[in-house]
């Protein structure tokens, strides 16, 4: 047999395996694995897609947790495993956009081990500050920091994390000199800040609401695209005058590398609906400050796409590498 009618015999017969794959899905129990501990953001929200999406699918949802090495270690199992559906992964921008930029030796690929589903919510990012800080503004508070050259600090949550490179791309943007300094955790963070150890974050509202309506913490900004919900008088990067500044955080669903385009798109179908519903929106979205993400598949390959381009800036303006 000659080379061609080989190659299409191998064609044929892998059409034939996919469309297997696809008409029996799902045949047995879906694990869904999420790469933090429990009782976490990312946690609750991946139970409570499991439930939906196993009551839809009619086979139950497994959460698994596998936490540790910046989501490394739960995305690596994932795309080592079998391409059928039956294991996914909840995930966020450190996975796909940002680990393989700041390490060196990453045990996956993410453009060719893993498959994007759909993106299910958007985590927005603001700037705090302590309260006693002289500033109520972005303006104000760039003003203080070009006078203070260096003697401003801002806290992150660790080297190579989306409060660091959020920093780090802020100062190239305003042309202000922060001093970087790195906690294990908003469990850290958030205090030293309230203490006044640290003049500002760049983090997520779930993390300060509380000590905002306290007063413990001033809001200056939100890099998202559009005001909170949550937080209506505080307005974006870009109506203050900072402009090309996203750091919009993304939950989204990935299966591994390789998994038959019909099954990713029943999966993408079944979420999508579930996040489309209102109540949902309102018990497992709002309450931690979670924005629900427009459907289909085709948005969330924009974001990741534009994700990688974002991040690259980033990090290069950050000029850091980990091992």
């Amino acid at each position: 047999m000659t080379l061609l009618p080989r190659l299409l015999l191998a064609i044929a017969a892998l059409c034939a395996a996919t469309t297997g794959i696809a008409q029996t899905f799902p045949n047995k129990p879906i694990r869904l694995v999420v790469p933090f501990p429990p009782g976490g953001p990312m946690d609750n929200l991946g139970r409570a897609i499991g439930e939906k999406l196993g009551g839809a699918l009619g086979q139950p949802v497994i959460v698994e947790n596998k936490p540790g090495a910046n989501t490394i270690i739960a995305a690596d199992f994932v795309s080592k495993a079998a391409p059928d559906g039956h294991t996914l992964l909840i995930a966020t921008d450190a996975t796909y956009s940002i680990n393989p930029l700041l390490y060196n030796r990453l045990p996956y690929n993410p453009q060719t081990d893993l498959a994007p589903i759909v993106a299910v919510a958007h985590l927005p990012e603001y700037l705090m500050v302590r309260s006693d800080l002289p500033a109520s503004n972005l303006q104000e508070f760039i003003a203080y920091a070009k006078a203070n050259p260096g003697k401003v600090s801002y806290g992150s949550f660790g080297i190579g994390s989306n409060a660091h490179l959020a920093g780090e791309a802020f100062k190239v943007a305003t042309g202000v000199n922060l001093t970087h300094v790195p906690y294990k955790g908003a469990a850290e963070v958030i205090p030293a800040i309230i203490s006044g150890q640290i003049d500002a974050v760049f983090t997520s509202p779930n993390q300060g609401i509380p000590f905002i309506r306290q007063g413990k913490l001033k809001a200056l900004g939100t890099t998202a695209p559009k005001r909170m919900e949550q937080l209506p008088d505080v307005p974006t990067f870009e109506e203050q005058g900072v402009k090309n500044l996203e750091t919009n955080v993304w939950f989204g669903l990935f299966a591994p590398g390789k998994t038959p385009a019909p099954v990713l798109q029943t999966l993408a179908d079944h979420i999508d609906k579930i996040v489309s519903d209102p109540a949902f929106r309102s018990q497992r979205l709002t309450p931690f400050a979670l924005e629900p993400a427009p459907t289909g598949r085709p948005y969330f390959q924009q974001v990741l796409k534009a994700d990688v381009e974002r991040y690259t800036r980033y990090v290069r303006a950050a000029n850091v590498k980990l091992d």
